[in-house]
């Protein structure tokens, strides 16, 4: 999915030649990014495991707001290097959304129960 929307966006962005030299950009949103996918991944992994007898409707009710913090974390950094993406054209900023990417393939609801 990432590899086709970076081929529909490939004409749109500029050559890394081209791109002016952003450093507070790049700090800022790998600082911002690395705090809230880290915060992602502890809240996740501190979710507890699904009670012995209990339904995974059970485990859903009890932890589905940390589940949607821990969500809401991800997003986060992902919508912002989108933003990023959308007011600079600079495909560099774009890391931060395939990473979200790929924590949300980790984190889907299935494997959450999982445990």
């Amino acid at each position: 999915m990432f590899g086709a929307v970076a081929l529909a966006i490939r004409g749109r962005s500029l050559p890394s030649e081209a791109l002016p030299d952003r450093r507070v950009l790049y700090v800022a949103l790998t600082l911002v990014s690395a705090t809230l996918f880290g915060a992602a991944a502890f809240m996740t992994g501190r979710l507890p495991a699904p009670a012995l007898g209990a339904t995974e409707d059970d485990w859903w009710r009890a932890n589905l707001g940390r589940v949607l913090v821990s969500w809401s974390l991800v997003e986060a950094p992902t919508l912002l290097g989108l933003v990023a993406y959308m007011l600079t054209h600079d495909f560099r900023t774009l890391i931060a959304p395939f990473i979200g990417l790929l924590l949300f393939a980790n984190y889907r609801p299935r494997r959450l129960t999982e445990r």
